[in-house]
C-alpha cells in the first residue's frame, strides 16, 4: 500500500506539474537557442580570426630551415594565434633539444590547442542530442492538459482540446528548431578542428624531417 500510495502521489505532483502548460518549455528552448546563437558567433570568431595558410608556413619552414635560419623560422610563427603557429612556435623552441623533444612537445602542445578549440562544444552536442526530447516532454505535458480539459467538458470536442494540442505540436517544432542547427554546428566545428589537426601534423613533419627525428603517428 505504501510504494502505491508514493506512486499516486508522483502521478499527482506530475498531473500538477502538467497545469503549467507546455509553454515554459518553449521558453526554456528560446533562452537554450538564443545560448546556441551567442556561443556560434563566439567559436566562429575564433575559427576564422586563426585560419592560416599552411602549405604557405610549409614552404616558409622548408626554406629557412634548410637554410640554418632557426630564428627567422620562429619568427615566421611566432605571436601567432591558430593553432597551427602556437603548436610550431613550441616546436621550435625545443627544436636544439632534438627530435624527440620537439615530438612530445608538439603532443603537449596540441593537447593543450585542442582544449581552446573544444571549448563550448560539448553544449552544441549535448543540444542537439537532447532538445527534441525537451520539446517531447512539452509535447507531452501539453497533450496531458488539452485531455484534462476535455475532461472537464467531455461535450467541448476540438475547441477544448485544439489549443493545447497546438501548443504542444509548436514545443516539438521548437525542440527540432533548435537541434538540428546545434548537430550541423557542432560537426562544423568538429571538421575544422580536424582540418586544422591535419595541418599540425603536416607541419610538424617537416620540423622532425629536418631534425632526422622519427614520425609522429597520425592523429
Amino acid at each position: 500500500m505504501g510504494e502505491q500510495a508514493d506512486g499516486f502521489s508522483i502521478i499527482t505532483a506530475f498531473l500538477s506539474f502538467a497545469e503549467l502548460g507546455a509553454e515554459w518549455v518553449m521558453w526554456l528552448m528560446v533562452i537554450l537557442g538564443f545560448i546556441l546563437i551567442v556561443l556560434t558567433v563566439e567559436r566562429l570568431a575564433l575559427y576564422l580570426r586563426t585560419r592560416v595558410d599552411a602549405p604557405s608556413i610549409g614552404r616558409d619552414l622548408v626554406r629557412l630551415l634548410d637554410d640554418g635560419d632557426l630564428d627567422g623560422a620562429r619568427k615566421r610563427v611566432a605571436n601567432g594565434i591558430a593553432m597551427e603557429e602556437r603548436v610550431l612556435a613550441d616546436a621550435l623552441e625545443a627544436y636544439e633539444r632534438g627530435g624527440h623533444v620537439v615530438e612530445q612537445v608538439v603532443m603537449s602542445s596540441l593537447a593543450r590547442e585542442r582544449l581552446r578549440f573544444d571549448r563550448f562544444l560539448n553544449y552544441f552536442g549535448t543540444l542537439g542530442n537532447n532538445a527534441p526530447f525537451i520539446g517531447l516532454f512539452g509535447t507531452v505535458i501539453g497533450i496531458i492538459v488539452s485531455f484534462k480539459e476535455l475532461g472537464k467538458n467531455p461535450k467541448g470536442g476540438l475547441e477544448v482540446v485544439g489549443p493545447g494540442i497546438a501548443e504542444a505540436l509548436v514545443a516539438t517544432a521548437v525542440g527540432l528548431l533548435v537541434a538540428i542547427p546545434a548537430v550541423v554546428l557542432f560537426n562544423y566545428f568538429k571538421g575544422m578542428q580536424k582540418q586544422r589537426v591535419g595541418n599540425v601534423d603536416f607541419l610538424a613533419r617537416i620540423v622532425l624531417a629536418q631534425l632526422g627525428g622519427g614520425t609522429r603517428e597520425g592523429e
